[in-house]
């Protein structure tokens, strides 16, 4: 029986090598969903590529709190304007160091930039480096989602790695930052989110992506979210992953990809369209 699920490339607007890969995927329909990281200096000249596919994929709100500056004036006084380390960031989650307040600030001024750029609210809400799920963060989160989400039927995504295939220390170290307790919350509050999701591995590992990909698709199920991180080749870029961005886009781009997916009888589209 064939299964839909959305594949959804992370990272768009955090430099123009991302973007300009993800928008050729999207060219190619390889790809159903996109999550923007707008907090980052590119995001105001990069987001206009965006706005051809604004019916054709999802376009979602990468919440980002660890990488760039804040965009909440409320953030920056109290925090200041760099944003600090994912250990850093998880730590005063977990130790509850965080105003929930001010972080639902920051939620509502990236939500702002989303909106003023693409003309419509996100599809979808994740987190960059997953900070969405992380105590305290998903508490602003969802107060937000009920102040300006609930209406547009906005989805959140839910992290729940499967530990079927390798790489559990990653998944582990995800799934105790918040999975649980996201889920919970998504299924009270009545939210909706995806019922599966894959696409984690050790990002040193990208060479081997066109053995990794198939294990992603035998693994989630209809309705389920993939995500991944395409980008083109950026030689200059101090980005860690960028080069398993260039073997991600490579692999995307190939009949391989094509023929994975139709192996496993797999079709992509978006969360509420078919």
């Amino acid at each position: 029986m064939r299964k839909g699920i959305v594949l959804c490339a992370d990272d768009y607007g955090q430099a123009p090598a991302i973007s300009q890969g993800i928008i050729q995927l999207l060219q190619q329909r390889r790809l159903s969903a996109v999550s923007c990281m707008v907090n980052s200096p590119y995001w105001q000249a990069d987001a206009t590529y965006l706005l051809p596919f604004t019916e054709q994929a999802d376009l979602g709100l990468h919440l980002n709190l660890t990488e760039g500056l804040a965009l909440s004036p409320l953030f920056i006084q109290r925090y200041g304007s760099q944003f600090s380390s994912l250990s850093v960031v998880l730590a005063k989650a977990c130790l509850r160091q965080w105003d929930v307040t001010i972080i639902e600030n920051e939620c509502h001024a990236q939500l702002d930039h989303f909106q003023q750029k693409l003309g419509q609210l996100p599809r979808f809400i994740d987190g960059h480096q997953h900070v969405h799920q992380f105590p305290v963060i998903r508490e602003a989160l969802l107060r937000v989602y009920e102040q300006r989400l609930r209406g547009a039927h906005t989805y959140i995504r839910w992290v729940n790695p499967s530990f079927q295939t390798a790489f559990w220390l990653k998944k582990a170290i995800i799934y105790a930052s918040g999975t649980r307790a996201l889920a919970r919350a998504l299924k009270q509050s009545h939210i909706a989110h995806n019922s599966s999701f894959s696409g984690i591995y050790d990002f040193k590992q990208s060479s081997h992506y066109p053995d990794l990909f198939p294990r992603f698709l035998a693994e989630i199920g209809e309705g389920g979210l993939i995500m991944c991180h395409p980008g083109l080749a950026d030689k200059g870029s101090e980005d860690a992953i960028a080069a398993a961005r260039y073997q991600e886009y490579g692999y995307f781009s190939s009949q391989q990809f094509l023929a994975d997916c139709e192996k496993e009888q797999v079709y992509l589209r978006g969360f509420y369209r078919p």
